[in-house]
């Protein structure tokens, strides 16, 4: 047997603070009115994010804009980039699955998204499906949402920590939300949220309270305390180891919820959605077909 001492053999690889490949995708969509229904007259993209064509299951009052991302997932380094405007009509934005945020390994460089909305006229609806941080994650999630006095505006965020389906906690990796909304140029909504896994929001009641699932919905529609009192009354059975909360703040209706179930979150979210939409503007609207698929 002869050994060759002389053939060099491959090293391994060494983790550094870059990754090896790193996907930047932007969305630019503007929507508008043509008199009788809502069309998308602007619509570019970089990288792997993409709409599909649009849905009118209300007939003509509603466009529904389902947001895809190919990838199915955001990784190391990632960053998404979505800015929505409605200029006129009436507009709804969802997406076709879960948002999914994979673990970075021992990489630090975060996982970036941010999502611009602006509405001058009309109606911005978003409402997507929910965000999922796999243990490990490092997510950086910005919202900035700019709306007219006439406008009105209907906002949710779903953000699940882990995978509590599975039986996978949020055990490492972290989550750095900021929500800002401007009416006409005027701050009337500010919030930061930082989480490390483990940490004492996540953990205290006055936080998460140990939960995996935080909910946010804002929109410019009124209820009479009457009204938000029932809406409470029917969620609360939902999830019985969730919460919802609801209050008005500088003109907005702020709805929250707290719990292990982001189904449910959606459910009693989508009901408030339903409810103040017939109060408020008098209309029936129609669930996304993709919710349901």
């Amino acid at each position: 047997m002869v050994l060759r001492m002389n053939v060099q053999m491959p090293r391994p690889a060494v983790e550094t603070s870059t990754p090896a490949r790193q996907w930047i995708a932007h969305l630019d969509l503007r929507f508008a009115s043509n008199g009788h229904r809502t069309e998308l007259r602007h619509c570019a993209h970089k990288g792997p994010l993409r709409v599909q064509r649009l849905f009118h299951p209300d007939g003509n009052k509603t466009a529904h804009c389902y947001l895809l991302h190919p990838p199915g997932g955001v990784v190391l380094g990632d960053e998404l980039s979505i800015n929505a405007d409605v200029k006129s009509g009436n507009a709804l934005l969802t997406s076709t699955s879960a948002a999914r945020f994979y673990g970075t390994g021992s990489f630090e460089q975060p996982q970036r998204q941010t999502i611009r909305l602006s509405v001058d006229q009309g109606t911005l609806q978003w409402l997507p499906q929910e965000t999922i941080l796999f243990p490990g994650a490092n997510a950086e999630l910005t919202t900035h949402v700019e709306f007219g006095d006439s406008a009105a505006l209907y906002f949710w965020d779903i953000v699940v920590l882990g995978l509590p389906a599975c039986g996978e906690r949020f055990d490492c990796g972290r989550l750095w939300q900021t929500l800002s909304c401007l009416r006409s140029g005027r701050p009337v909504l500010k919030e930061r949220l930082s989480i490390n896994a483990g940490d004492s929001t996540t953990q205290h009641e006055i936080g998460l309270g140990g939960r995996s699932t935080l909910g946010t919905l804002v929109t410019t529609h009124r209820l009479e305390r009457a009204e938000r009192e029932r809406w409470l009354s029917r969620v609360a059975p939902l999830d019985p180891a969730g919460e919802f909360s609801i209050t008005e703040k500088s003109g907005l209706l702020i709805a929250r919820y707290r719990g292990d179930d982001a189904q449910r979150c959606r459910v009693g979210f989508a009901d408030l959605w339903k409810t103040t939409t017939k109060i408020s503007a008098g209309l029936q609207v129609s669930e996304p077909r993709i919710w349901h698929t």
